[in-house]
C-alpha cells in the first residue's frame, strides 16, 4: 500500500512516514490567496507544521507531504491503524477564511487521514552456531 487519495471523499490512505502529494483542483483564478493544510488528532491536537502555499492565481496547487511530516502520525501499539483529520483553509489578504470542502464533502464531513504503522522489511538470517 502507498500513500492514496479517495477522489469522491478525499480521505487519504499511507503508512507512516510515507511520501505524498495532495493535488487541490478547480481552484478560483481571479486572485492570489493562500491555502493552508493542517492535520489534527483525534483530540484535535495539531500535528506538526501547517503547510502554506500561495495559488499565484492557478487553478491547482500541490501539497507536499514528505515523510518528516508523516513520520509524525504514529499508530498506537497493538491497534491496526489509527486515524488522523485534515483541513484544508483559503486565506485572504483581509484575513477572511474559507474552509475547503475535498471530494463530495460538505460541513459535516470530517477528511481522515488513515495511517498503517510502518513495517521492517528484510530477510531473516539465522545466526550460525
Amino acid at each position: 500500500m502507498a500513500f492514496s487519495v479517495d477522489e469522491t471523499t478525499g480521505n487519504i490512505t499511507l503508512i507512516q512516514g510515507d511520501y505524498g502529494e495532495l493535488r487541490i483542483t478547480n481552484l478560483e483564478t481571479d486572485k492570489n490567496y493562500t491555502l493552508c493544510f493542517a492535520i489534527q488528532d483525534e483530540k484535535r491536537n495539531p500535528v506538526g507544521g501547517e503547510i502554506s502555499l500561495q495559488t499565484n492565481m492557478a487553478s491547482e496547487v500541490i501539497f507536499v507531504l514528505t515523510p518528516t511530516l508523516t513520520d509524525l502520525l504514529t499508530v498506537k501499539k497493538n491497534n491496526e491503524y489509527e486515524t488522523y483529520y485534515y483541513g484544508i483553509k483559503r486565506c485572504y489578504e483581509n484575513n477572511f477564511e474559507d474552509t475547503l470542502f475535498i471530494g463530495n464533502s460538505g460541513f459535516e464531513d470530517l477528511n481522515t487521514i488513515t495511517v498503517y504503522p510502518k513495517r521492517v522489511e528484510g530477510t531473516y538470517i539465522q545466526p550460525s552456531t
